[in-house]
């Protein structure tokens, strides 16, 4: 893919005083979804949990799954798609993905819902969200990374990608909250119980980020003092601590112009309700 500089048409800062909310479900290999709302209608970015577990998440967030008007697909593996269909027939909503991540996702899953498919690069409307994809390098056959611009706020949304790529810099500008993957510590993968086959295949360019990478990544951006939250995501329960993820960031933040505050995305529970 050629690295094309995106233009710049999403959401400045705005003064209007709106909340924009952000709370992430659950990030892990077990299952991933993200709530972000704005002002009224709310979008959900993937969902790789049984209903069930999704609902009951929510309900510990103070989360209305009534508010959500779509759900939008980073990629096909299951942990960010097994629990789509359940529930967007349950709540009689789209799933918006690109043809070739649908192509990949189980019949059995694509059931009478209702997909409205975009092609990686596109701005999309949904929500009352202006939506701006683009491609993330991952072994999935069309990853993408996200902005999501509300009417004052931007969140940029980038997990499960294998490699520090010089676009996404282009992209990632003026955020007040970056969701960004830190998967692993390298010593402890290295060291750890996964056989040579799958610490090759997580530290490839389509793997996943070390926590050092991540901090590499994260040290390109252009911030200008507007990044409020940096949430970490997708660590491994093998091969990585909140503990190291922290240790690897606050030598950044700590020296950044208007320190953001930082939070590690959990496995096992929903993360903080952010209000922007």
């Amino acid at each position: 893919m050629s690295a094309v500089c995106p233009e710049h048409t999403l959401n400045s800062p705005g003064a209007n005083g709106e909340t924009m909310i952000f709370c992430n479900l659950g990030s892990g290999s077990k299952g991933n979804s993200t709530y972000v709302q704005d002002d009224g209608p709310a979008l959900l970015v993937d969902q790789g949990f049984s209903l069930k577990n999704l609902l009951f998440r929510m309900m510990q967030a103070e989360l209305d799954p009534q508010a959500v008007r779509a759900v939008l697909l980073t990629h096909e593996h299951s942990d960010h798609q097994a629990g789509v269909g359940t529930f967007a027939r349950r709540f009689r909503v789209p799933v918006y993905t690109t043809e070739k991540t649908l192509s990949r996702i189980p019949e059995r899953i694509q059931k009478h819902l209702d997909f409205r498919i975009f092609q990686s690069g596109d701005e999309l409307d949904i929500a009352g969200m202006r939506i701006k994809t683009f491609h993330i390098p991952h072994d999935a056959v069309d990853p993408i990374g996200l902005v999501i611009a509300g009417k004052s706020h931007r969140i940029g949304i980038i997990t499960d990608i294998g490699a520090e790529v010089q676009y996404l810099r282009a992209y990632l500008q003026d955020l007040d909250l970056l969701f960004l993957e830190s998967n692993h510590d390298i010593e402890m993968l290295d060291k750890g119980p996964y056989p040579l086959w799958l610490r090759t295949r997580i530290r490839s360019r389509v793997g996943h980020l070390s926590n050092e990478q991540a901090a590499g990544l994260f040290r390109q951006l252009s911030l200008n003092g507007r990044l409020k939250h940096l949430v970490l995501a997708h660590l491994s329960e093998q091969n990585n601590t909140p503990d190291l993820v922290l240790k690897a960031f606050r030598l950044i933040t700590d020296s950044i112009l208007g320190i953001p505050q930082l939070h590690v995305a959990s496995q096992s529970l929903p993360g903080q309700r952010i209000e922007l």
